[in-house]
């Protein structure tokens, strides 16, 4: 399984192209890329799903451009459905397009394996996280030696530690941890360098 990032907009939000025998699937794509477009081409991916960590416009921007392309399904967090479908909140005008709400523990068959989704609540309600293997996407709950922000609408900085404190709890140490923002790193190393959360 290949994992491709792109940082994308003004707030370098991670948008990952993950593709496994020509078959692809996209977590996060945050605002409209023509990068990621030619990427998919250069490489002729079938483009299978998008999967959304949580509803922040950051994070969800290039979504209908990109459904509107492929035809692909759509998976949100059913707690973040407000940022999704209320214009005022998601500042598009428009309604995300989603096709599958997700919830805690929720199976979801991707490239023919099976990603099992969590619910981290915290930077925003409905916040998760996308589990298979050695392989997490953190959304904006985890980051390299860092945490998602607590100080914006709908946030909660407890529910964000006890979120934290379930990852440590539940992956092992080598899982890569792939974040909405900046490098990528490993339960590992957050569990002994965090500042904000230790194991």
């Amino acid at each position: 399984m290949e994992i491709m990032r792109f940082s994308l907009g003004n707030l370098k939000s991670n948008c990952y192209i993950v593709s496994e025998a020509k078959k692809t699937f996209i977590v996060d794509p945050g605002y409209e890329s023509e990068d990621v477009v030619k990427y998919i081409k250069k490489y002729n991916l079938d483009v299978e799903a998008i999967y959304i960590t949580h509803g922040h416009f950051d994070h969800v921007g290039g979504v209908k451009q990109l459904k509107d392309l492929y035809g692909c399904a759509v998976y949100a967090p059913i707690k973040d459905k407000i940022w999704m479908s209320k214009t005022t909140y998601n500042q598009f005008g428009y309604e995300i397009p989603v096709d599958h709400w997700v919830k805690d523990l929720d199976k979801i068959d991707l490239l023919g394996h099976t990603f099992t989704v969590y619910d981290t609540p915290g930077h925003s309600e409905g916040s998760t996280v996308l589990h298979y293997d050695s392989i997490l996407f953190s959304g904006d709950t985890l980051f390299f030696q860092s945490i998602g922000r607590t100080d914006i609408p709908l946030s909660d900085s407890m529910a964000i530690y006890k979120s934290i404190k379930r990852i440590y709890s539940l992956f092992n140490e080598d899982v890569i941890v792939y974040p909405g923002h900046g490098r990528a790193t490993d339960i590992g190393h957050e569990k002994k360098f965090n500042p904000f959360v230790k194991a």
